[in-house]
Protein backbone atom coordinates (compact mmCIF):
# COMPACT_ATOMS: atom_id res chain seq x y z
CA UNK A 1 0.00 0.00 0.00
CA UNK A 2 1.58 3.37 -1.03
CA UNK A 3 2.12 6.21 1.67
CA UNK A 4 0.47 9.54 1.45
CA UNK A 5 2.06 12.78 2.86
CA UNK A 6 -1.53 13.61 3.84
CA UNK A 7 -1.66 10.69 6.30
CA UNK A 8 -3.37 7.26 5.51
CA UNK A 9 -6.03 7.01 3.07
CA UNK A 10 -8.91 4.22 4.11
CA UNK A 11 -9.39 2.18 1.00
CA UNK A 12 -11.31 -0.78 0.86
CA UNK A 13 -8.29 -2.50 0.95
CA UNK A 14 -7.03 -0.65 3.57
CA UNK A 15 -10.35 -1.65 5.75
CA UNK A 16 -10.05 -5.41 4.97
CA UNK A 17 -7.09 -5.77 6.38
CA UNK A 18 -7.12 -3.15 9.34
CA UNK A 19 -10.76 -5.35 10.03
CA UNK A 20 -8.54 -8.28 10.21
CA UNK A 21 -6.06 -6.58 12.17
CA UNK A 22 -8.27 -5.73 14.96
CA UNK A 23 -10.21 -8.81 14.90
CA UNK A 24 -7.27 -11.00 15.25
CA UNK A 25 -4.16 -9.14 16.13
CA UNK A 26 -1.84 -10.42 13.75
CA UNK A 27 -3.91 -11.97 11.20
CA UNK A 28 -3.76 -8.61 9.16
CA UNK A 29 0.09 -8.34 9.15
CA UNK A 30 -0.22 -12.41 8.50
CA UNK A 31 -2.16 -11.75 4.90
CA UNK A 32 -0.23 -9.11 3.37
CA UNK A 33 3.22 -10.78 3.87
CA UNK A 34 1.37 -13.81 2.62
CA UNK A 35 0.48 -12.01 -0.11
CA UNK A 36 3.80 -10.27 -0.51
CA UNK A 37 5.44 -13.78 -0.62
CA UNK A 38 3.17 -15.39 -3.40
CA UNK A 39 3.78 -12.59 -5.83
CA UNK A 40 7.59 -12.86 -5.54
CA UNK A 41 7.07 -16.81 -5.85
CA UNK A 42 5.27 -16.43 -8.76
CA UNK A 43 7.73 -14.17 -10.24
CA UNK A 44 10.37 -17.11 -9.15
CA UNK A 45 8.71 -19.45 -11.19
CA UNK A 46 8.05 -17.60 -14.44
CA UNK A 47 11.63 -16.84 -14.15
CA UNK A 48 12.64 -20.42 -13.95
CA UNK A 49 10.63 -21.78 -16.68
CA UNK A 50 11.90 -19.32 -18.79
CA UNK A 51 15.52 -20.27 -17.60
CA UNK A 52 14.53 -24.13 -18.44
CA UNK A 53 12.95 -23.09 -22.07
CA UNK A 54 15.75 -21.17 -23.02
CA UNK A 55 18.62 -23.53 -21.92
CA UNK A 56 20.87 -25.27 -24.52
CA UNK A 57 23.46 -27.63 -25.13
CA UNK A 58 26.13 -27.70 -27.37
CA UNK A 59 25.50 -29.89 -30.72
CA UNK A 60 28.80 -30.15 -31.78
CA UNK A 61 32.10 -31.51 -29.38
CA UNK A 62 34.40 -34.16 -28.66
CA UNK A 63 31.48 -36.78 -29.22
CA UNK A 64 27.94 -36.23 -29.59
CA UNK A 65 25.68 -34.29 -27.17
CA UNK A 66 24.04 -36.81 -25.79
CA UNK A 67 25.80 -38.98 -24.91
CA UNK A 68 27.55 -37.61 -21.74
CA UNK A 69 24.92 -34.68 -21.54
CA UNK A 70 22.85 -34.51 -17.92
CA UNK A 71 19.32 -36.52 -18.61
CA UNK A 72 16.59 -34.61 -19.53
CA UNK A 73 13.51 -35.23 -18.60
CA UNK A 74 11.62 -35.98 -21.65
CA UNK A 75 13.02 -38.37 -24.56
CA UNK A 76 12.22 -40.42 -27.55
CA UNK A 77 14.06 -42.96 -29.61
CA UNK A 78 13.03 -43.94 -33.18
CA UNK A 79 14.80 -46.15 -35.26
CA UNK A 80 14.26 -46.74 -39.29
CA UNK A 81 14.81 -49.10 -41.84
CA UNK A 82 16.75 -48.29 -45.16
CA UNK A 83 14.50 -48.94 -48.47
CA UNK A 84 15.70 -51.21 -50.82
CA UNK A 85 16.43 -49.01 -53.36
CA UNK A 86 18.11 -46.58 -51.20
CA UNK A 87 21.89 -45.94 -52.13
CA UNK A 88 25.07 -44.21 -50.26
CA UNK A 89 24.13 -40.66 -51.68
CA UNK A 90 20.42 -41.02 -50.68
CA UNK A 91 21.96 -41.59 -46.76
CA UNK A 92 24.52 -39.23 -47.11
CA UNK A 93 21.75 -36.84 -47.67
CA UNK A 94 20.09 -37.84 -44.58
CA UNK A 95 22.76 -37.27 -42.04
CA UNK A 96 23.05 -34.10 -44.07
CA UNK A 97 19.81 -33.08 -43.52
CA UNK A 98 19.74 -34.20 -39.83
CA UNK A 99 23.27 -32.70 -39.00
CA UNK A 100 21.91 -29.58 -40.00
CA UNK A 101 18.17 -29.46 -38.53
CA UNK A 102 19.38 -30.57 -35.23
CA UNK A 103 22.00 -28.45 -35.32
CA UNK A 104 18.92 -25.49 -35.57
CA UNK A 105 17.00 -26.97 -33.82
CA UNK A 106 19.27 -27.20 -30.23
CA UNK A 107 19.44 -23.54 -30.61
CA UNK A 108 16.16 -22.57 -30.65
CA UNK A 109 16.01 -22.22 -34.05
CA UNK A 110 13.52 -24.33 -36.81
CA UNK A 111 14.65 -26.53 -39.71
CA UNK A 112 14.48 -26.11 -43.22
CA UNK A 113 11.51 -27.35 -44.04
CA UNK A 114 9.52 -26.68 -40.69
CA UNK A 115 5.83 -26.09 -40.73
CA UNK A 116 5.74 -24.94 -37.28
CA UNK A 117 8.70 -22.60 -36.62
CA UNK A 118 7.59 -21.46 -33.56
CA UNK A 119 7.92 -24.62 -31.73
CA UNK A 120 11.23 -24.76 -32.12
CA UNK A 121 11.71 -21.26 -29.79
CA UNK A 122 12.38 -23.14 -26.58
CA UNK A 123 15.18 -25.55 -27.23
CA UNK A 124 15.11 -26.64 -23.22
CA UNK A 125 18.57 -28.54 -23.58
CA UNK A 126 17.34 -30.19 -26.80
CA UNK A 127 20.22 -32.89 -27.96
CA UNK A 128 19.88 -35.15 -30.95
CA UNK A 129 21.80 -38.17 -30.47
CA UNK A 130 22.42 -40.25 -34.17
CA UNK A 131 22.96 -44.18 -34.52
CA UNK A 132 23.85 -46.57 -37.44
CA UNK A 133 22.50 -50.04 -37.09
CA UNK A 134 25.14 -52.94 -37.99
CA UNK A 135 23.75 -53.69 -41.02
CA UNK A 136 23.45 -50.16 -42.24
CA UNK A 137 26.83 -49.72 -44.40
CA UNK A 138 26.18 -52.91 -46.03
CA UNK A 139 22.76 -51.86 -47.50
CA UNK A 140 24.72 -48.73 -49.27
CA UNK A 141 27.11 -50.96 -50.43
CA UNK A 142 29.57 -49.88 -47.85
CA UNK A 143 29.88 -53.39 -45.96
CA UNK A 144 33.67 -53.76 -46.53
CA UNK A 145 34.40 -50.55 -44.52
CA UNK A 146 32.36 -51.13 -41.52
CA UNK A 147 34.52 -50.31 -38.27
CA UNK A 148 34.57 -53.75 -35.72
CA UNK A 149 33.25 -51.55 -33.28
CA UNK A 150 29.71 -51.52 -35.62
CA UNK A 151 28.14 -54.66 -33.70
CA UNK A 152 24.91 -55.75 -32.50
CA UNK A 153 25.44 -54.94 -28.62
CA UNK A 154 24.98 -57.81 -26.06
CA UNK A 155 21.90 -57.90 -23.85
CA UNK A 156 22.83 -57.90 -20.26
CA UNK A 157 20.50 -60.76 -18.55
CA UNK A 158 20.42 -58.62 -15.36
CA UNK A 159 18.38 -56.24 -16.28
CA UNK A 160 17.38 -56.28 -20.17
CA UNK A 161 13.94 -57.96 -21.31
CA UNK A 162 14.94 -57.54 -24.98
CA UNK A 163 11.69 -57.85 -27.26
CA UNK A 164 12.04 -58.46 -31.21
CA UNK A 165 9.36 -55.59 -31.90
CA UNK A 166 11.95 -53.01 -30.19
CA UNK A 167 15.12 -53.82 -31.45
CA UNK A 168 16.96 -53.54 -34.86
CA UNK A 169 17.11 -50.54 -37.33
CA UNK A 170 19.25 -49.14 -39.54
CA UNK A 171 19.55 -45.68 -38.00
CA UNK A 172 18.28 -44.67 -34.43
CA UNK A 173 17.25 -40.99 -33.05
CA UNK A 174 17.95 -40.31 -29.34
CA UNK A 175 15.94 -37.10 -28.69
CA UNK A 176 16.18 -35.40 -25.31
CA UNK A 177 14.85 -32.60 -23.95
CA UNK A 178 13.06 -31.26 -20.41
CA UNK A 179 10.30 -29.85 -22.70
CA UNK A 180 7.74 -32.84 -24.06
CA UNK A 181 6.70 -30.46 -26.43
CA UNK A 182 10.25 -29.41 -28.01
CA UNK A 183 10.94 -33.64 -28.07
CA UNK A 184 7.65 -33.75 -30.15
CA UNK A 185 8.21 -31.18 -32.52
CA UNK A 186 12.13 -32.04 -33.29
CA UNK A 187 11.03 -35.95 -33.62
CA UNK A 188 8.85 -34.91 -36.10
CA UNK A 189 10.81 -32.74 -38.10
CA UNK A 190 13.98 -35.16 -38.18
CA UNK A 191 11.45 -37.85 -39.01
CA UNK A 192 10.03 -36.04 -41.82
CA UNK A 193 13.92 -35.76 -43.32
CA UNK A 194 13.80 -39.55 -44.15
CA UNK A 195 10.88 -39.35 -46.22
CA UNK A 196 11.63 -41.40 -49.27
CA UNK A 197 14.83 -43.11 -48.11
CA UNK A 198 13.78 -45.09 -44.91
CA UNK A 199 10.81 -46.03 -42.86
CA UNK A 200 10.45 -46.11 -39.42
CA UNK A 201 10.49 -49.38 -38.10
CA UNK A 202 9.53 -48.51 -33.80
CA UNK A 203 9.04 -45.69 -31.74
CA UNK A 204 10.07 -45.65 -27.88
CA UNK A 205 9.18 -42.29 -25.48
CA UNK A 206 10.05 -41.77 -21.55
CA UNK A 207 10.24 -39.45 -19.15
CA UNK A 208 12.01 -38.83 -15.76
CA UNK A 209 11.48 -36.52 -13.10
CA UNK A 210 10.31 -32.62 -13.75
CA UNK A 211 13.33 -30.05 -13.68
CA UNK A 212 13.60 -29.00 -10.21
CA UNK A 213 12.19 -31.63 -8.48
CA UNK A 214 14.80 -33.56 -6.92
CA UNK A 215 17.55 -30.71 -6.37
CA UNK A 216 20.12 -33.40 -6.13
CA UNK A 217 19.58 -34.37 -9.48
CA UNK A 218 20.17 -37.76 -8.87
CA UNK A 219 19.69 -40.22 -11.49
CA UNK A 220 18.01 -44.16 -10.84
CA UNK A 221 19.37 -46.80 -13.33
CA UNK A 222 15.89 -46.98 -15.29
CA UNK A 223 16.86 -43.44 -16.49
CA UNK A 224 19.69 -44.48 -17.99
CA UNK A 225 20.40 -45.13 -21.76
CA UNK A 226 23.37 -46.52 -23.26
CA UNK A 227 22.95 -45.93 -27.00
CA UNK A 228 25.22 -48.56 -29.18
CA UNK A 229 26.99 -46.84 -32.05
CA UNK A 230 26.71 -43.38 -32.43
CA UNK A 231 28.23 -41.02 -34.70
CA UNK A 232 30.47 -38.04 -34.26
CA UNK A 233 28.65 -34.94 -36.91
CA UNK A 234 31.75 -33.05 -38.59
CA UNK A 235 31.14 -29.41 -38.55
Amino acid sequence: MARSDRGPQLGRRGFLTGGAALAGGVVGFGVADRTATSSSADRAVLTDSRAVGDATEPFYGDRQAGVTTAPQAHAVFLAFDLSKKAHRENLTGVLRTWTHDAARLARGRSGLADLQPELAEHPARLTVTIGFGPNLLGKVGLGGRSPQWLRPLPAFPQIDRLEDRWSGGDLLLQICADDPLTVAHAARVLASGVRGVATQRWVQRGFRRAVGTDPSGRMSRASEFCPGAVLRPAR
